[in-house]
This record gives structure tokens, C-alpha cells and sequence, in this order.
């Protein structure tokens, strides 16, 4: 009997659907999968009062902060109609920003869960931290959306305001 393969050959991805990729991968990499040019792209995760219980330990992040983290991103979502996971790869291309399911400690990227026309979108801005940056995205509505962004997270402000001004 043939062994059964654990990698899907065309993006790379495990057993349970998730590929590994750094922060500086993630624009070509998703770029390549979704078939458009993305500007910029960033892990990021929803944080709840429970998320200090990723400090404990990754049983911790697992079974604590995590679930919790995905509870709210499924209340902001019912709300706002905008896909979110507990944790996600926020992307922007042209004219949608875009999100994948993830997991940021193991800089690993699951499936694209959705998008969002950048039509509905009013303002990305990021507020400075040192690993992890709040990052406020403003729905034409008034709707905020927050969420903590890792690594380049001003590239996504940044890529949202050069396609406004453009």
C-alpha cells in the first residue's frame, strides 16, 4: 500500500492544511496562493483579558487564551461581517484586505478565510509596541476593529493608505 503523502506539493502545507512561513514570506508566498499581488501582510491575533495566559506556557496559549481569542473574533465578525480568527494573517492587495487562519507561534498559515473590500474600510491605523502593535481597522459604518499585529504591522497601514491616496 502507497504511503499517504503529508504535505500538499502546490503550497506546502502539513497534515492539518498549515505550511510554515516567516513574517518576510508571507507577501510572496500568499501572493502566489491568491493569485494577486498582496502589498503587505502581517500575522496578528485577537486579544481578550485572558491572552496573559500565552505567558504560562504554549498549554497556556492552547487551551486558555487561545479559545477565548476565538470566541471574540466570532462575536466581531457576527458583528461586523468582517472574517477574523483567534489568530490570522491580515493581507492587503489592491482592493480587499484579506485573512488566513494562522497560528503566529509557530509562523504557521492555514486557509484564507475571507476578505473584506477595502471599499468598507476607512482607516488602518497601528499604534507602536515592541513585538506585538495594536492594529485599529475603522469600517465605514464607525465598526472598530481591534487586533495586535507582529513584525512590520505599519507596512499594512502603510500598503491601506498608499492605495487610498492612489
Amino acid at each position: 500500500m502507497a504511503e499517504r503523502s503529508t504535505v500538499d506539493v502546490r503550497f506546502g502545507r502539513d497534515a492539518v492544511g498549515m505550511r510554515h512561513l516567516k513574517d518576510d514570506e508571507l507577501v510572496s508566498a500568499l501572493s502566489a496562493e491568491l493569485g494577486q499581488d498582496l502589498r503587505a501582510a502581517v500575522y496578528a491575533r485577537v486579544d481578550t483579558v485572558l491572552g496573559p495566559a500565552r505567558m504560562l506556557s504554549p498549554l497556556g496559549n492552547y487551551l486558555i487564551a487561545r479559545p477565548a481569542a476565538r470566541a471574540a473574533a466570532h462575536r466581531i465578525t457576527e458583528r461586523t461581517d468582517v472574517p477574523l480568527d483567534a489568530a490570522m494573517i491580515l493581507g492587503i492587495t489592491a482592493d480587499a484586505l484579506h485573512v488566513w487562519r494562522a497560528d503566529p507561534m509557530l509562523n504557521r498559515v492555514g486557509e484564507h478565510v475571507g476578505e473584506v473590500s477595502l471599499d468598507r474600510i476607512t482607516d488602518i491605523a497601528v499604534t507602536p509596541g515592541t513585538t506585538w502593535q495594536q492594529v485599529t481597522i475603522v469600517l465605514a459604518d464607525g465598526e472598530k476593529i481591534e487586533v495586535e499585529g507582529r513584525g512590520a504591522a505599519h507596512a499594512l497601514a502603510a500598503a491601506y493608505r498608499e492605495r487610498r491616496a492612489g
